[in-house]
């Protein structure tokens, strides 16, 4: 019996002993597992916490890329518009050069008859007659300069890259017009001028004739 009491009681003390080292290793195998389990969760959230701002960086490319595309459509649209409307310009001063130039025709026009009555009173007007010839040549130069500045605006296409280089073009034709036809203009002056004086020689002969 005393025996029985003894091994029961070095039992309590042993056992103890025996069995924490198994359940701490048991314990500790199971700590090791949870923290691999923690370490691959929390690099499973990396990964998708990459992934995720990765997608947000490519969304927010593509709405820059697309920003980029509407804006430089607008860019485009608004150069068009431009444009169109410098055509528009370039359109109605070409028409107010093609009114002068049949202004000046007119006058030219008026010249002609003018020499042509005073020759019939027996007036030398050769020296109006001449100047009105080279004033005919500057006609004839100025309505082409206008007509290449009517093309150059008619050639314009607002929708090619090439539209400012077109823009340039008729912009300098419309000059080249403008400068033909104020030496038309001149030209016509001079006639004007040698007419006067033809008609002015006329009477100051007749006056002196009808002296004598």
């Amino acid at each position: 019996m005393i025996r029985a009491v003894r091994f029961l009681i070095l039992s309590a003390f042993v056992f103890p002993m025996v069995v924490t080292p198994v359940v701490a290793h048991e314990d500790n195998e199971g700590d090791t597992n949870n923290a691999q389990h923690r370490l691959e969760d929390l690099r499973v959230k990396r990964d998708e916490a990459k992934q995720r701002l990765q997608d947000r960086r490519e969304e927010i490319q593509q709405k820059r890329d697309e920003t980029g595309d509407k804006v430089e459509e607008r860019l485009e649209i608004a150069k068009q518009k431009i444009a169109e409307r410098i055509k528009k310009v370039f359109a109605v001063i070409v028409r107010r050069l093609n009114a002068a130039l049949v202004r000046l025709d007119r006058i030219a026009e008026r010249i002609a008859t003018r020499i042509d009555k005073l020759n019939e009173r027996g007036v030398n007007t050769t020296a109006a007659e001449e100047a009105l010839a080279s004033a005919e040549v500057l006609g004839a130069q100025a309505a082409q300069a206008v007509g290449d500045a009517s093309a150059a605006i008619e050639s314009i296409d607002t929708t090619e890259l090439s539209v400012r280089e077109a823009m340039h073009t008729a912009k300098d034709a419309i000059g080249a017009a403008k400068d033909a036809l104020k030496a038309y203009h001149k030209g016509l002056v001079a006639a004007i001028r040698e007419l006067k004086a033809s008609a002015a020689l006329r009477e100051a002969t007749q006056g002196a004739e009808n002296e004598d």
